[in-house]
């Protein structure tokens, strides 16, 4: 496990040592970034998700993680949003608030952290979590934005479908299909080897991304924003406890409730600014809510969150 544990900050380190050094740029991340987002980890799933025998609980436990995934999330915002009005913090703000503290980086840190730790399995819940993060934010997440106006029901789908189905969605339901109407085997060995290293790249390229966000943001000046330290912190402690809560109810097995309690600990999508920008109010002070929440601040939480799940998986495998 201290292994693991090793390889996983050493990459972050290899990117953060990068940037200070000028050998990534805040473009190369960037693109470096959506290459991760619309090519490796999309491969990843798909070939993934296509080489599982899915059980039964499986299965149960993959739509019970989406559906719990969406539901805390909508939850923890909407608890957020009533401690931004008692904070009395700009009432403009607090959509932003709202869907930014509400979601959870379950793809682009989640994924590659679920196959460092958990495995393949492990994978295929994370991937759950990023079908219940789209259904999250490109249904819930642009009606908030956008001053709960909501508009046409035809203009609502449009921009649900427009946003829900990315790459990633549909790599996570055509793994499913494969494996599920066990067709897997027809498809070209050559093809299914491409799809295997190109995900493969998944991890360390996210890893060092994130190392290379670190360096351009400077980690000293992410305490100079105390507005986000203390967001952050009430995120870091309140969302855990959130979804232990929610595990507490839900009938899944214990892979699937242990993913689920690392994602709580994870940094919120890397696509709100984006989306803030484009529907709502706050582009500028987004950034800075995000901050502290990054991977400088909330991998330590998910850390110590993974080593808790992992001792209590193999607590309960040494009995059975």
């Amino acid at each position: 496990m201290y292994s693991q544990f090793f390889i996983l900050f050493a990459m972050i380190v290899v990117g953060y040592y990068g940037y200070r050094k000028g050998w990534l740029t805040r473009e190369v991340n960037k693109g470096m970034g959506g290459l991760v987002m619309q090519a490796t980890i999309p491969a990843m799933l798909v070939t993934t998700i296509a080489n599982i025998q899915i059980t039964h609980d499986i299965l149960l436990g993959f739509f019970l993680m989406m559906a719990a995934q969406a539901a805390a999330m909508m939850i923890f915002g909407f608890l957020m949003r009533l401690y931004g009005k008692a904070r009395k913090l700009d009432g403009r703000l607090l959509d932003m608030l709202d869907i930014t503290t509400g979601s959870l980086n379950n793809g682009f840190i989640g994924l590659p952290v679920a196959t460092i730790f958990f495995g393949d399995v492990g994978v295929m819940y994370m991937s759950a979590g990023v079908l219940g993060l789209n259904l999250y934010l490109w249904s819930y997440g642009v009606y908030v934005l956008g001053g709960k106006q909501g508009g046409s029901g035809a203009q609502m789908g449009k921009t649900f479908l427009k946003g829900a189905v990315n790459p990633n969605c549909i790599a996570i339901f055509l793994g499913l299909a494969l494996t599920l109407s066990n067709t897997v085997h027809l498809v070209p060995q050559a093809l299914l080897d491409f799809l295997t290293r190109l995900g493969d790249l998944s991890t360390p390229l996210s890893l060092i991304y994130i190392g290379a966000l670190a360096g351009s943001s400077g980690i000293k000046q992410l305490f100079h924003e105390k507005d986000a330290l203390e967001l952050s912190i009430v995120k870091m402690l309140g969302m855990p406890f959130l979804a232990w809560a929610v595990m507490l109810i839900v009938p899944a097995g214990d892979m699937a409730k242990s993913i689920f309690l690392v994602t709580a600990a994870l940094p919120s999508a890397v696509v709100v600014p984006m989306m803030v920008e484009k529907y709502g109010y706050g582009e500028k002070n987004v950034l800075g809510y995000r901050t502290l929440d990054h991977a400088d601040f909330r991998f330590g939480t998910a850390c110590l969150r993974m080593a808790d799940t992992l001792s209590v998986l193999r607590k309960k495998q040494q009995k059975v």
